[in-house]
């Protein structure tokens, strides 16, 4: 509670002796980083907000401002795909539109300058495979020698290039030369879209890295080892496995990633009027394109790789596993000439200072932070607010700044929701950020502290306190190894029933019996196995029933996971709808999205950005949009009795799922209704990661 009360403001609220009622405000904003002397985080009125979901909405809204660039874009990225096409047809060939490096291309060629950046680093961006062409795919099958032809980069002349050299390519008798078709051979009919795709990217990164892209200028950053370790200190519990090995071995910066995901246009041009910005949770990168419709397959999203073809549906062997990847749920917001674009390019300038020049290795000598953009913002960012403009608050989290607002964001708005006896609702790729469950847990007790000292006065009993409602929607952990911390989490909100494989894995341990040694004299004793870390852990984890959260704290909490379906082939199949979003929303009243995940490393690691919105009408949109593309139709109303609707949402995920075991024919048997399904994890890990 105390990082939610630091940034809090106090506020005298007059009772009504005769009526016995007051009224007061909730604060969902953190008011106090406001202050005239050290406004570090502004809260602005004048922000028009547009929210889109996955993929196909997003990216093609910003191309469509790419393309009505007049004078600047900045980009921040995780990473960045050049090859990848923002606006998708049906062709299931590459491209299947304009890519996004061409996009940038344009746009610099017509005089906009364009400054990209993006994260990199020698050992984590070659794990994560980040920017093809620059983490890897740097062998393609044409190979530029020099600089020439930076200016015929383009993502269609590099397919008819490979297509022209299939048809007349000489059988080599000879080693060929690097400038020359050093991989020909190896192309075959089904793989030449890939390789020319291979060859376009490098191609865009070689000549970006020698500043030879017209006004386009390209910068990697990396994570700062003090920072982090600083940040990691000052965590309510120490990191434990990796992390923690990282920390004692010195290299924990090659894991700290940049995971900030903004995009801003045309800033100053004409005083900010046509200034516009982008907070995303989805990457620039190409596997992260997908529709609402969420496809079993569509061959819009990317090739899929072995992974994607051992999948099988309900374990059956004759499946013959999946062609693409799986489907993606993400979210973008696009604000419109208000005043949260300045905090978002102030965070731009700041890092694009810090960052390293590819093309010299070397950090800034420029400072940008003190262009015109920061020390005076464009006038129409600063114009009052008109009604449908929403409020609005930039948080991050930023190692090298000491920033973590993010976090307390997280941990503020919590609190107002356990005060009000409101909802929460969270979309969150990693759910495993086991001191927030203990946060909500805390903030609930307080709620009912402070609930049973008025229960007297006020005429009312413990019974009727309002019950607070946790609606959670979570993928399965991308890796074994994030299992533990996903159980661990869902384990303190009495909620860990369908992690069926990790309890039997800790049931198991604790009834392992003791193996039998022998001494140097032969004789026998038994030796216990010490139990692995995850399972010591669990064991100290207070795991509250259903029933118990429901007494104790007033709290009910339900654990989704999506899936979809679709009829091919002849018979009904079923996929996971991977969860990349990163939202929460409350009481209709407030939400946040942007790039931060519910773990330790988005709140003390990584760098982060989302935004937090105070805006009554745009939340219960949003809640309406969302919960009806999970839950139905039924499920996008105005208002919400929330007990009856927690209990139609936790039937609708149990209904689903028997569809998907049961073994009936029909479809309405077997078509689900939504994506909504009871959360099941029946793997198990002994390491945790991170």
């Amino acid at each position: 509670m105390a990082m939610a009360k630091e940034y809090t403001r106090k506020e005298t609220t007059h009772i009504d002796e005769v009526k016995r009622t007051a009224a007061c405000s909730v604060q969902w904003l953190q008011e106090l980083r406001n202050a005239r002397e050290d406004a570090t985080h502004p809260i602005t009125h004048n922000n028009r907000l547009t929210m889109f979901i996955c993929g196909e909405q997003g990216f093609a809204d910003i191309a469509k401002s790419i393309k009505a660039a007049r004078e600047s874009i900045d980009l921040i990225c995780w990473g960045f795909d050049p090859g990848m096409e923002l606006e998708r047809d049906q062709n299931a060939a590459w491209p299947r539109g304009e890519t996004f490096g061409d996009l940038l291309i344009a746009a610099g060629k017509r005089g906009v300058t364009v400054r990209l950046l993006v994260w990199y680093d020698r050992l984590g961006g070659g794990t994560a495979k980040n920017m093809p062409g620059y983490t890897h795919g740097t062998y393609p099958w044409y190979y530029r020698s020099g600089d020439a032809g930076a200016d015929e980069i383009n993502a269609k002349a590099s397919l008819q290039r490979l297509q022209d050299a299939m048809k007349s390519a000489p059988v080599p008798t000879k080693p060929m030369q690097r400038a020359d078709y050093v991989h020909l051979l190896k192309v075959t009919k089904n793989t030449i879209h890939q390789h020319a795709r291979e060859e376009y990217c490098h191609s865009w990164y070689k000549a970006a890295q020698k500043n030879l892209l017209t006004r386009i200028r390209f910068r990697t950053r990396s994570g700062s080892r003090d920072d982090i370790v600083r940040s990691l200190r000052s965590e309510p519990v120490q990191p434990a496995g990796l992390t923690k090995a990282e920390l004692e071995r010195g290299f924990i910066e090659h894991f700290g990633s940049h995971h900030q995901k903004t995009i801003l246009i045309d800033y100053a041009h004409d005083e900010g009027r046509h200034a516009v910005g982008y907070v995303i949770g989805l990457n620039s990168v190409t596997d992260y394109w997908d529709t609402t419709s969420h496809l079993v397959e569509d061959v819009r999203r990317e090739q899929g790789g072995n992974a994607e073809a051992r999948e099988c549906v309900q374990d059956r062997k004759d499946d013959p596993g999946f062609h693409t990847l799986k489907p993606y749920q993400d979210y973008a917001c696009r604000l419109d000439s208000g005043g949260a674009l300045i905090a978002v390019y102030r965070n731009f300038v700041q890092a694009w200072d810090r960052a390293i020049d590819d093309r010299t290795q070397e950090a800034s000598k420029e400072c940008t932070s003190k262009e015109a953009g920061c020390a005076s913002p464009p006038a129409a960012l600063l114009r009052k607010a008109q009604p449908g403009d929403s409020t609005v608050q930039v948080v991050r989290t930023q190692p090298e700044e000491n920033d973590r607002s993010i976090r307390e964001m997280y941990w503020l708005a919590t609190s107002m929701a356990a005060n009000t006896a409101g909802y929460l609702y969270i979309e969150n790729q990693y759910f495993q950020y086991e001191a927030w469950a203990k946060h909500l847990l805390e903030a609930r007790k307080a709620a009912i502290a402070k609930w049973r000292q008025g229960c007297a006065a006020a005429g009312k009993t413990i019974e009727d306190l309002p019950v607070m409602h946790v609606l959670v929607v979570i993928p399965a952990p991308e890796r074994e190894q994030m299992i533990p911390r996903t159980h661990d989490m869902l384990a303190t909100l009495g909620q860990d029933q369908g992690m069926t494989g990790q309890n039997d894995m800790i049931k198991e341990r604790h009834l392992r019996k003791p193996r039998q040694t022998k001494d140097e004299f032969g004789a026998s004793t038994p030796m216990v196995d010490e139990l692995p870390d995850v399972v010591q852990h669990a064991n100290t984890i207070y795991k509250p029933s259903v029933s118990e959260m429901e007494a104790t704290y007033g709290l009910k909490i339900s654990i989704s996971m999506l899936n979809t379906c679709g009829f091919e082939n002849g018979r009904w199949r079923y996929r996971e709808i991977y969860i990349h979003s990163k939202l929460m929303i409350a009481n209709d009243t407030f939400f946040m999205l942007g790039s931060a995940n519910m773990n330790q490393r988005s709140m003390a690691v990584d760098s982060e950005l989302n935004i937090a919105v105070q805006d009554a009408a745009l939340a219960s949109t949003l809640r309406r949009r969302v919960w009806g593309l999970l839950g139905g139709e039924a499920f996008a109303t105005q208002e919400v009795d929330r007990e009856e609707f927690f209990r139609k949402w936790v039937n609708r995920g149990l209904e689903n799922k028997a569809k998907k075991v049961g073994r009936g024919e029909s479809a309405d048997e077997k078509k689900m209704i939504g994506f909504l399904m009871l959360f099941e994890e029946q793997r198990f890990s002994t390491y945790r990661l991170g």
